[in-house]
């Protein structure tokens, strides 16, 4: 696919998913980026504010089945990755087996809701999804689908009954997208819309979107970038930076993964843009969703109100190239 094509089915997917989910324009790139960077994406943001329905509809558009796992409390790993259970065979009820039954893991866009309300236990089973692609079960290894993504979504409101994600695995997390409310003039839009929960249908050679993986190896990104981008990461590390609010607010920096995502991020948006060359707007673009969940704010940045979206646009803008 070149990259005329890649941004025309690009954005035919972003103006279909405009149409169902209003006023969330820039949420909406970036989950069309995830399926491009064949990364996964937590989506933080109010009850009521379409997230759920961002992931099955774009699902639709790309034309794959979608599950959804509503994350509790008592939700168990095999309750998400499956297990072996024991088969009868309906002509001959005394012939049973052990058999391999998957769990809702096993599809290719999977919607983890409220991933934060499970327990440390259950949370961990998607690790080795989502970095491997594969299950590992008493011994056995089962490949998940190809295409394979995991989109999250975690309400930043409440906090009684929940679990926050351990940095393992939101270092997985290729972005963490803030879902806000939508506009005044977007809410009224909303207030009139057909109440009709119908999916979008398959859009023609949207599915030649996973295959953008490609094209965004191809955009590049000169030297002077690169390190930019490394030292707008190791900013965010203590022991590392020379900024003395990092050294006062941030407890513990992001990882080397920080590093690869905001320079695949950036590629991925200089070619939506339709440019093969990467600048440093599109680098500021990404680094909030790369970086927010990926800084851990130490107890000063709590007493005095201070929010990792803060932290990070200070880092962005005293970060120099």
């Amino acid at each position: 696919m070149t990259q005329s094509s890649t941004v025309e089915v690009a954005n035919s997917v972003m103006a279909k998913l405009g149409s169902k989910v209003i006023g969330q324009e820039e949420v909406v790139k970036y989950v069309v980026m995830t399926v491009m960077c064949r990364g996964h994406t937590l989506l933080t943001g109010a009850p009521g504010v379409a997230k759920t329905m961002l992931v099955r509809n774009l699902a639709a558009a790309l034309g794959c089945d979608s599950k959804r796992i509503q994350f509790t409390p008592d939700l168990t790993p095999f309750d998400i990755l499956g297990g072996d259970i024991i088969s009868f065979d309906k002509e001959n009820p005394d012939h049973k087996r052990i058999v391999f039954s998957p769990g809702p893991i096993f599809a290719p866009f999977v919607l983890a809701d409220e991933i934060n309300r499970a327990s440390p236990r259950t949370q961990s089973a998607l690790l080795e999804a989502m970095q491997e692609r594969q299950v590992s079960l008493a011994g056995e290894t089962h490949q998940l689908p190809r295409p394979f993504y995991v989109f999250a979504t975690q309400n930043p409101i409440e906090s009684d009954g929940t679990f926050p994600l351990p940095d393992a695995q939101l270092d997985r997390f290729l972005f963490n997208v803030e879902v806000p409310y939508p506009s005044y003039e977007a809410e009224k839009e909303i207030a009139t819309l057909d109440l009709k929960h119908e999916d979008i249908g398959a859009l023609d050679n949207a599915s030649a979107l996973f295959s953008a993986w490609e094209e965004v190896q191809q955009v590049t990104i000169d030297d002077a970038l690169v390190s930019g981008c490394v030292r707008l990461v190791r900013n965010s590390r203590p022991s590392e930076t020379e900024l003395d609010f990092v050294q006062d607010l941030v407890h513990f920096g992001a990882s080397p993964r920080a590093t690869q995502a905001l320079v695949l991020g950036a590629k991925a948006h200089a070619l939506l843009g339709g440019r093969l060359q990467v600048d440093w707007n599109d680098v500021q673009f990404v680094a909030p969703a790369v970086l927010r969940h990926r800084i851990q704010l130490g107890y000063r940045a709590a007493s005095e109100g201070v929010g990792h979206n803060e932290v990070v646009d200070r880092m962005i803008r005293e970060t120099v190239l």
